[in-house]
């Protein structure tokens, strides 16, 4: 049951996503999916899946978020795209943590 927490998925930190890529990267105490869009503003959402709780990841292919403990699978704005889950992830206007701004190394 561990085993989404302690797979070594994920940026080291926010400017480390790509354009059109994401990760799931430490807040403080917390961890929210990143999306990073083409255009480089930042996306961030809940890393826990709102089934059962479990961290998601992001699918570089599919451009989604999938839960790898029942197969839950979200759009980059955290609508469910595939069950078991039926709600969408908690959505984020910043990261909680300053790292607002599309570079991802916050305002100062």
């Amino acid at each position: 049951f561990f085993g989404d927490r302690i797979s070594g998925d994920g940026a080291d930190a926010v400017r480390d996503i790509p354009p059109g890529g994401g990760a799931v990267v430490r807040v403080g105490a917390g961890q929210r999916a990143v999306h990073r869009d083409e255009e480089g503003a930042l996306h961030a959402l809940s890393a826990r899946c709102t089934h059962l709780g479990c961290l998601v990841r992001f699918d570089d292919a599919e451009r989604t978020w999938e839960c790898p403990c029942h197969g839950s699978r979200f759009a980059v704005d955290g609508s469910v795209l595939q069950g078991p889950a039926v709600h969408p992830l908690e959505r984020y206007d910043d990261l909680g943590d300053g790292h607002d701004g599309p570079d991802g190394e916050g305002r100062r």
